[in-house]
Parts: C-alpha cells; structure tokens; sequence
C-alpha cells in the first residue's frame, strides 16, 4: 500500500473543495418543517391541557395525576425546544464550512486531541515558527468557549496558529483550523472535571461529518470511553478510533557509551492485541460497530521524529482514510450527515412520544381503577346506608310521633348521604375530596302519603213503619162473601170469600227504616312507614351512587377525553414526521 504523507492528504482535499462547492441538499427545508411539526404540536397539546386544567378546580379528583403528567410534558416541550436552538446553531456552524470536509476530534482529557490538530495543521505537534514559516498556513477559528479556569485563552488558538497542549484542561473552546477542502475542529476534554468543557463538546459533535475518536493506549476501551462510542454509534455516526500514544521509550547507548532513550512504536503483537479488545467491547455496544469504526494504533511523536520510518506510525493509516474519503465517500457523508441528524431528531421524538403514551396509558389505567374502586366503595356504603335509615325509620313510626315526619326523614337521609359521599372520596385522597363535597339534592325523593284513619260503611236500623196489608185481607173477605151471597147464595159466599182474601196481596207490609255511618277501623301508618323505607333507607345505594358519580364523572370523563386528545396528536405528529425521513438528495 501506497503511503500518503500530509502534502498527499492536503492534495487530495483541495480536488474535494470543487466538489463539495456544487453539492446541493433539501436538508435545510426538511428540518424547518420538523421544527413546524412539533411547534405546532406543543401548541395543541398545550391548549389542550389549559382547556382540561381549567375545567375543573384545584382540588379535583385525578387533578394531581394529570398535573403530574402535564409537567412531564412540559419538560419534554423545554427540551425540545433546547434541541430546536442547538441545531439552530449547529447549522449556523456549518454552514460555514459547507465547502469542506468537517472533521471533529472528540475523546477526553489528555488523550492527544490537540497534538493531533498540529500535526495535521503543520506537520509537528508542537511547530516553531520556522515551522510555520514553510507551511500553507492555516486559517484558524474559534466557535464558542466555556469559562473554565484554566482552559485556553479567547481566540488563542487564531492568535497562536497552533492548539495548546499539555495543559490538564488544553482546550475549553470549539476552536479549529481551515484548509482547502478540509475543516478541522478541536473540541473541549470529556469527562474531565470541569463538565461544561464536556457538555460543550456534545452539543456540537452530532454536525461533524467524521468523528476522530481519540483513546491513550495507556488504557484504551474503558468504561466510560466506551460509553460515548456508543453514543455515536446510536446516532450511526462514522467514527475513526484512535489510540494515540502507540510508542514507547527504549533506553540504548550511542557510539561513545552515552545512555540513550528512543522513542519506538509498541510492538505489532500489542497493538493488535489492544485493536482487538476494543473491538471486542465496540461489538458489545452496537450490532453494526464493524461497519461504523475502524481502529488505528498511532504515534504522532513517531512520526515526526521518524519521517523515514513515517509508515509505521499509524498516522500514515490515518491519512490513507482521509484520503480514500476523499476520493469516493466525502460527498456522500457530507450531505448524509445533517440528513442522519434530523432522522436521529425523528427517530427520538418518536421515543419521547412513546414514553409520553406510557405515561397516558398509566393514567387512564389509573382512572379504570379509581371508577372500580368507587364503584365498590359505593357498592358497600349503600348498603350501610340503607341499614342506617332502615333503623331511623322504625324509630320514628315505634315512637308514634308524626309530628313533621318528612322533614326529619329527609335531613337525616341528607346527613347520611353526605357522610356516606365523604366516605366514598376518601378513595381519591383527602385533599381532592374537599373539591368533590355537595349538597345532597333531596328535590328527587318521593313525599310520603299523608296520615289518615282508614273507615268503613255501617248500617243499623233506626225504627219501623206500619202496613195497609192486614187490613186488605179481612176486608176484602167480608166484602167477598156479601156479595157472593146476594148474588150466589151461600155457594155464592163462599166464592166471593175467596176473591176478597186474594185482594188482600195488594196491600203494603210494614217495614224496619234504616240509617249509615263511617266507622274507624284503623290507620295507614303501615303503609307510610313502607313508603318512608322505600323511599328514604332502600334507595340509598341509588341515590348515593348518583349523588358521588354526578360529582365525580364529570372530572373523569375530561380527563379521558384529554388522554384520547393527546393520543390522537401523537398519532398525527409520527404521521407527519415519518416523510421528512426519506431522502431526496440531488
């Protein structure tokens, strides 16, 4: 294989320049349209949950619960809004650099970052000004810096032309060098003690187009190294290893005796040896880790002070990346990058989605087992209820006192309704309880019949009246016989007779006169205290359930149509945002 030396690599950037010069993208549309998406969607949501908290008050059942959950997604909305500023400013980053190939060191404290830089710049991790002075200089930048004491200078590296090295905390900015084609970005340490320094560095890494992961091969593959890769790997960034510091010191004698130290590279057999422990542990992170990562054992304090030995420096390896990007990849990644970012931004919205849609489920899940809870607490204080005015009744009919009967049924039966609902409320929490209480509404009870005497119809006979059919008869029979003996003889008498007594029927009979009057019997007191028992102790459980559940489901059901609101926007975001997914590169 062919070795590339820096003037080599640097040619084949400046052929890359033109290339990159001509590119053209949609990328910048798509991710304004993503940002109008879920814009447009925290508005929604955030109305909806205004019209839902502002339909009932304070102290509402379930309010807590869906307080809870409409803070959950007003954290969400802030950090949303936080990635909607960082890639406004992301773009605005690169966009400046649209003409070349954006390379990010990236790796912690002290792990070669900056000596890497200058080697690249100008050939030597730490050039002289006579250096510099044959070199095509640079053009140096500084992004932005945190205020870590200690850390470089404003604009140092623009001042010096050159990274600071050897410091504990070298580079607290994003600061980098231009070249034809080539971009170079030396960022703030990981993991170091100041974490500003480190959060820098993420918040702009997710826009390089080739991440340099720089490991000392003092210890490479950490724990926490790998954590980080593994980061990268997740976003399916491309990402170059480097374990820097492949070298070690040998001590010899020159000719005149004099002890010597010379500076070797570790041995092939340890350099694989370490290439393959981190590969192990990279397969371990991500299933495609082979294809993403290439690792490279380097040395660049043997390469500058070996130029003849260059090849075997590892930064020879490196160069020939660069320069095989360069010939057919750098295109691609270039406009592949912001397109991965905004897919990575769909595809963790939707999992932000997903965790909000748990977080729904769980609280209609809460509402089901509160409804049953109530239901069964309803069920058994109507029942205890009903036992309570059960006895009230028949206390007041045992002890005969009518006076103002209904008004004492219906204020006890108010009483215990109220202590009943009180009791049912406990089940939502005591604090929300007191915004449920209400006035028992008595307007729906049955009034009881009124009390009366119950009577019956008596007869009795009050005298008699005398009858003309006595009389009838004995006259009727002389008058009979008179004539038929005149006329008959005493044949003749003898029927007559017989007519004269037959005429006595038409005479009248004497009779008894009788008169009426109402009688007492009894009273309905029965038939009230029945009515006051069905109307007052048996229709407890209803008029309790209906009493709590009038109170309470009005909340529930705003609630549950608030879920189902925030299910359907969801569905419509994912909806929307899977197209802005799909690449349409010219």
């Amino acid at each position: 294989m062919t070795t590339v030396t820096r003037d080599d690599l640097m040619s084949a950037f400046e052929r890359l320049k033109v290339q990159f010069e001509h590119q053209k993208s949609d990328i910048q549309a798509k991710e304004r349209r993503f940002d109008e998406l879920r814009l447009a969607f925290v508005g929604q949501i955030t109305q909806h949950t205004e019209t839902m908290l502002g339909s009932v008050n304070n102290d509402n059942p379930l309010r807590n619960l869906a307080e809870s959950l409409s803070m959950r997604l007003s954290d969400q909305f802030n950090v949303w809004r936080q990635q909607v500023d960082a890639r406004a400013k992301g773009t605005k980053f690169r966009e400046g650099f649209n003409d070349s190939l954006l390379v990010f060191v990236y790796g912690k404290v002290k792990s070669g970052k900056s000596s890497l830089g200058n080697y690249v710049a100008w050939g030597h991790s730490e050039p002289t000004p006579q250096m510099k002075a044959l070199r095509v200089q640079p053009q140096y930048f500084s992004a932005e810096q945190t205020s870590v004491k200690g850390g470089d200078k404003q604009k140092e590296a623009e001042h010096n032309l050159q990274f600071r090295v050897g410091a504990t905390e070298a580079t607290s900015s994003i600061q980098g060098f231009r070249l034809p084609g080539l971009t170079w970005v030396d960022s703030p340490g990981l993991h170091s003690v100041n974490q500003v320094n480190g959060d820098l560095a993420r918040e702009y890494v997710e826009h390089a187009d080739l991440i340099l992961y720089t490991m000392n091969s003092q210890a490479p593959g950490r724990a926490s190294d790998m954590d980080e890769v593994g980061e990268l790997l997740h976003d399916n960034k491309s990402v170059m290893i480097l374990l820097t510091g492949s070298d070690t010191t040998e001590e010899d004698e020159d000719d005149d005796g004099n002890c010597v130290c010379e500076i070797v590279m570790k041995s092939r057999l340890d350099q694989q040896k370490q290439v393959d422990y981190v590969s192990r542990e990279l397969s371990c992170l991500h299933t495609r880790a082979t294809d993403l990562t290439q690792i490279v054992p380097l040395s660049t304090r043997f390469a500058e002070t070996h130029p003849s030995a260059f090849a075997d420096s590892g930064v020879d390896i490196l160069f020939q990346k660069l320069a095989n990007i360069c010939r057919s990849e750098a295109l691609a990644l270039k406009l592949a990058t912001p397109m991965n970012n905004l897919r990575s931004a769909i595809r963790e919205t939707a999992q932000d989605l997903s965790l909000v849609e748990e977080l729904v489920k769980d609280f209609d899940l809460k509402i089901q087992g509160q409804d049953k809870a109530i239901g069964q607490d309803l069920q058994n204080l109507g029942l205890q209820g009903t036992a309570q005015m059960r006895s009230y009744v028949n206390q007041l009919f045992a002890a005969g006192n009518r006076d103002k009967l209904e008004g004492k049924l219906r204020e006890k039966l108010v009483r215990v309704i109220g202590e009943l609902a009180d009791e049912a409320m406990n089940r939502i929490g005591e604090k929300q309880r007191d915004g449920l209480q209400s006035a028992f509404d008595a307007s729906r009870l049955s009034a009881l019949p009124e009390y009366r005497e119950v009577t019956v119809e008596k007869e009795y006979m009050s005298g008699t009246e005398s009858g003309t059919k006595t009389a009838w008869g004995v006259g009727g029979a002389i008058a009979g016989g008179l004539i038929g003996f005149f006329v008959g003889g005493p044949a003749g008498a003898a029927v007559g007779a017989s007519l004269g007594s037959a005429a006595s029927t038409v005479g009248r009979s004497a009779q008894a006169r009788y008169e009426t009057h109402q009688v007492v019997i009894g009273d309905n007191l029965e038939e009230q205290r029945q009515a006051a028992l069905d109307a007052y102790a048996n229709a407890v459980p209803t008029l309790l359930t209906g009493h709590v559940l009038g109170l309470y489901e009005p909340v529930r059901d705003s609630m549950l149509r608030y879920c189902k609101a925030l299910d359907t926007e969801m569905t419509n975001l994912i909806d929307q945002l899977g197209p802005l997914g799909e690449n349409t590169l010219q």
